[in-house]
């Protein structure tokens, strides 16, 4: 589900910004949901070589032709059940706004990511 915020992010991208096709190292860095902060522990960090790690997820992630695929391991434990989260994958087309945000849609929602400082 796209958030209010998100929704006025991809009605704001001009075609012109779009880039069709960027390699990995787009993906390298911090990034956070267009409507949190940059500052939160579970923001994701995508490091160069294919690590994954936030505050409570560590795994890998992987681009190939136009999709992000991460296989992740949650370590959270889940508040009604008191289970841990466990192993999961999850991936889906990305769409790129500009240098500094792309869109992640995973069935049936759409992840807007913004790039951190």
């Amino acid at each position: 589900m796209i958030g209010f915020a998100g929704a006025m992010l991809i009605a704001n991208a001009s075609p012109a910004e779009r880039i069709e096709e960027v390699d990995a190292s787009y993906f390298e860095g911090r990034w956070a949901f267009a409507e949190e902060a940059c500052n939160l522990p579970t923001n994701w960090t995508l490091l160069a070589g294919g690590n994954f790690v936030s505050e409570d997820l560590t795994g890998i992630w992987q681009w190939d032709a136009g999709q992000l695929t991460f296989n992740l391991t949650d370590f959270a434990v889940d508040e009604e059940t008191g289970e841990a989260g466990g192993r999961f994958q999850m991936e889906g087309p990305v769409s790129i706004s500009g240098q500094d945000q792309f869109t992640l849609k995973i069935e049936p929602d759409d992840y807007i990511m913004k790039r951190c400082e």
